[in-house]
């Protein structure tokens, strides 16, 4: 079982990782099964997984061209954007390409190793739930431990902002928003 964060708490789900060149289960087409399938597996075969009655979600990694989901994207309820390690920022523009290029409204979920620190921003860049991999990320979360992020230097078009001085590309969030342990309080 894995902890998923999301909407401010936590669930316990359980995920098949299916490798890029291994058989699909004994029984794909079973009620439960969650099955997280790489994106260029997903592509070669995707009438048959979304034919599936799995509850399945496309796996982007790195270096993975998002947008070539963008035909199958309405009829996926997630797609998980891989964040490797934490100082590989590749998975934030996966995130991006999805909410604001290609109108992406199911779940992103990030997941990988990333830090506490990084959820505030993968947030702005349109990722709505987070597999916790380390104790200590789902201690502070739990704890209520939330990092403020008060000045953005890079606008996003997933989230209302206001600019921060007379530089055209700071931003501070909206004084009416507030963030806290993942749910936008208004």
């Amino acid at each position: 079982m894995t902890s998923i964060y999301a909407n401010g708490g936590f669930t316990q789900e359980s995920w098949e990782r299916l490798d890029k060149d291994a058989e699909l289960p004994a029984h794909p087409f079973a009620d439960g099964l969650k099955l997280l399938v790489p994106q260029a597996r997903f592509l070669a075969d995707a009438d048959t997984f979304l034919a599936m009655a799995a509850d399945i979600a496309v796996l982007v990694s790195p270096g993975d061209d998002v947008e070539a989901l963008a035909p199958f994207a309405a009829r996926l309820p997630r797609i998980a954007v891989e964040f490797p390690k934490f100082s590989d920022g590749r998975g934030f523009s996966s995130a991006r390409i999805l909410r604001e290029q290609m109108g992406y409204e199911g779940d992103i979920r990030a997941i990988g190793d990333f830090i506490l620190d990084q959820i505030p921003l993968m947030l702005r860049c349109g990722v709505s739930s987070f597999e916790i991999s380390k104790p200590h990320v789902e201690a502070a979360l739990k704890a209520g431990i939330w990092p403020e992020v008060t000045h953005y230097l890079q606008p996003v078009g997933t989230v209302t902002e206001i600019p921060a001085g007379t530089r055209p590309w700071a931003r501070r969030p909206n004084s009416e928003r507030k963030l806290t342990t993942g749910a936008v309080v208004e």
